[in-house]
């Protein structure tokens, strides 16, 4: 243990001495400063404007004066999907796919205040976030201090010394290895406390959830670190030449981080392509023609659907209703519309899964998509969470127009349809729509098991750099 420790300092020694990677870590630091004040300054002005503008709708709806139910359905109103306590860590796919939606009558809108709602959630590379830079510079500046670590003193000839001396090759590697495992816990550090700091700081209650969120979190960047280092030595102990380990690990690294979850995501995305959201409205649309149009007065099912209605109240025109049977097609049409869009939109939410599975087989291969999905996921910042949004916001659109349409049946007279209106106390009966943030297991249910592959992969990577092969390759290069 001591020759291990003797190592051990002697590589952070040795790396102190190098102004140059000393001058990159601390830019590395200020660039994790501005990024974590940057992403909570977005979410401290993103959390007040939501708030804001949910009160000014909701004030809006109430101040509304009498009107008929069917054009307070069309005036609409919104929906709104608060961020994230930890959404300023880790942005996500928040900026591609909103966090508004407007809701209506007959109709289920995308959301509002995004960027590109298809875009792949790959185009979050722009982002300055505490994330981009854990999950893609780190490793990088990594690569700079440790790619000449075992190659360099193969070079230099003091991999001979050492192992003459009767330092093993196991020695050698654990005492490197804690070094970096060491200067990376120096790195994450700082954030993740800097984290706690704001977060406490800011009114959130810092609940269960929140903590089990950060610290898995946390574990999850240290394992990726862990995976880097390893790897980082495996390469330079099988190589000798330090400027042949620096382009594998950078080629590596591109391949890893840039190349291949694009192109993964690709061919997910074309195997099990999602519809368009104009496409998904004008299926609904059309699919609802075909089983009734609630304003076509000749559709047999609206006729059918009359017949029904005049038997059950025992009467035989509709003039002769108690209620507005013009107010009971309007809630019939709703239900219509509605099913046949859940249908739909159910059909292609069970892509996801699919896709996700085509994702997570290369989990194995490239713990980078695994530590960016989960984090997004921890962050509530992936899109799974948005279609959790989107299903909430349908359900409250849903109750909310078919109250409207409620107040249609029983407070407006068939006679007077057109002219007659609600009075404007019936809006302050309206429930505010309040988003149900998912719990931790929720969120990290797409996942199951597969969090095991990782560290599979770091096992498997450390039963490789200890195995007789490369030590043989590491004394024959010494």
């Amino acid at each position: 243990m001591k020759t291990v420790f003797s190592i051990f300092s002697h590589e952070l020694n040795t790396k102190k001495r190098n102004t140059s990677l000393i001058a990159m870590f601390v830019i590395m630091q200020l660039l994790l400063v501005v990024a974590l004040f940057t992403g909570w300054h977005q979410y401290q002005r993103a959390s007040e404007f939501q708030t804001t503008t949910q009160q000014l709708v909701e004030q809006q709806w109430q101040q509304q004066p009498d009107r008929h139910p069917h054009r307070v359905a069309h005036f609409g109103h919104y929906t709104f999907r608060p961020p994230s306590a930890l959404s300023f860590f880790d942005i996500g796919v928040n900026n591609f796919l909103g966090n508004s939606i407007f809701i209506e009558a007959h109709r289920q809108n995308s959301a509002n205040f995004a960027n590109d709602f298809d875009a792949s959630s790959l185009l979050r590379f722009s982002e300055l976030s505490v994330a981009n830079i854990l999950l893609l510079i780190w490793p990088l500046l990594l690569i700079a201090f440790a790619f000449n670590t075992i190659s360099g003193e193969q070079q230099g000839g003091t991999l001979r010394q050492l192992l003459s001396l009767g330092v093993s090759y196991k020695q050698l590697f654990l005492g490197k290895s804690l070094g970096y495992l060491l200067l990376s816990l120096c790195f994450l550090a700082p954030v993740f406390i800097a984290s706690m700091i704001l977060i406490s700081f800011s009114g959130i209650a810092i609940d269960a959830d929140v903590l089990q969120r950060l610290a898995i979190m946390a574990v999850v960047y240290l394992c990726y670190c862990v995976f880097w280092i390893i790897t980082i030595l495996l390469v330079s102990s099988v190589i000798k030449q330090p400027r042949h380990v620096l382009a594998m690990l950078i080629s590596l690294w591109f391949v890893l981080t840039i190349l291949m979850p694009r192109v993964v995501a690709d061919y997910a995305a074309t195997s099990h392509p999602l519809m368009k959201r104009n496409d998904l409205q004008l299926a609904v649309k059309l699919e609802t023609k075909k089983v009734g149009d609630s304003h076509n007065p000749d559709d047999p099912y609206f006729n059918a659907f009359k017949d029904k209605i005049l038997t059950e109240y025992g009467v035989k025109s509709v003039e002769e209703l108690p209620i507005n049977y013009r107010g009971l097609v309007m809630k019939e049409g709703e239900k219509i519309t509605a099913e046949i869009y859940q249908k739909l939109y159910q059909a292609e939410f069970t892509k996801l899964p699919q896709q996700q599975a085509i994702i997570a087989s290369f989990y194995w291969l490239n713990p980078y998509m695994f530590s960016r999905d989960i984090s997004m996921a921890l962050s509530r910042s992936d899109a799974w969470h948005f279609y959790d949004y989107e299903q909430q916001s349908e359900t409250h659109r849903y109750e909310r127009i078919q109250k409207l349409n409620d107040i249609h049946v029983n407070h407006i007279e068939l006679a007077h349809d057109r002219a007659q209106k609600a009075d404007q106390s019936l809006w302050k009966e309206f429930n505010e729509f309040t988003y149900q943030q998912p719990t931790l297991a929720w969120s990290l249910k797409p996942f199951g098991l597969i969090w095991l592959l990782p560290l599979a992969i770091i096992a498997l990577l450390t039963w490789v750099i200890l195995s007789v092969f490369v030590r043989t390759r590491v004394y024959e290069n010494a």
